[in-house]
């Protein structure tokens, strides 16, 4: 199945048709509160499986699923891939790692929600991207993931004024620069050290 940017994938309180697994492009879960206020839980990379609360423990699905870029995916029927987990261990020890790598990303982005400055969680926000889904290009590394300020608000939990003013602060400082709507991290040793 292909998706373009931007497309519902799955609708919060909808029955997924079954479990997902990404085989290009990105794909982003998102929680809607009551107000339309939208908070992104996670970006998924090609090799992942969602809706997998659903998928394994049964837990209804709350999250919104759209494609962060042009996106494909498989759909099985959610007995299929739990068999298929089951029978093919190295395929569950991928699994498994990947979720959680996931939620060690989880952990470290509640501490910065609850502790850091909205610059120092800008920077880290930038830094999770970066590494995540950096792709390193004469020097610098490009986030090929379309940033809005709006969007890096509901990544750090700020306004999108103030998420502006933080991305416009590493501009001014020389740590970052846009071209359209992706974002450059022109030295991410100098951003790292920056974060310290």
């Amino acid at each position: 199945m292909k998706f373009a940017r931007g497309e519902a994938i799955i609708r919060p309180g909808e029955q997924p048709d079954g479990v997902y697994f990404l085989t290009k492009g990105l794909v982003r879960q998102e929680a809607i509160s009551p107000k339309g206020e939208i908070f992104i839980i996670n970006v998924f990379r090609p090799g992942a499986y969602f809706p997998m609360m659903w998928g394994i423990a049964n837990v209804a699905n709350g999250y919104h699923y759209e494609a962060a870029t042009a996106a494909e995916v498989h759909c099985a029927p959610r007995d299929a891939v739990v068999s298929y987990l089951k029978d093919h261990p190295e395929e569950l020890w991928r699994f498994t790692k990947r979720l959680l790598t996931g939620i060690s990303g989880l952990i470290s982005r509640f501490e910065y929600l609850m502790f850091d400055t909205a610059y120092r969680k800008a920077i880290l926000l930038l830094l999770y991207f970066a590494r995540r889904f950096g792709q390193k290009e004469d020097g610098k590394i490009v986030i090929p993931v379309s940033l809005a300020h709006r969007e890096i608000a509901s990544w750090i939990g700020t306004t999108r004024e103030t998420a502006s003013i933080q991305m416009e602060a590493l501009k001014k400082k020389g740590f970052i620069i846009t071209r359209g709507r992706q974002i450059v991290i022109k030295s991410l040793a100098q951003l790292e050290k920056e974060a310290a």
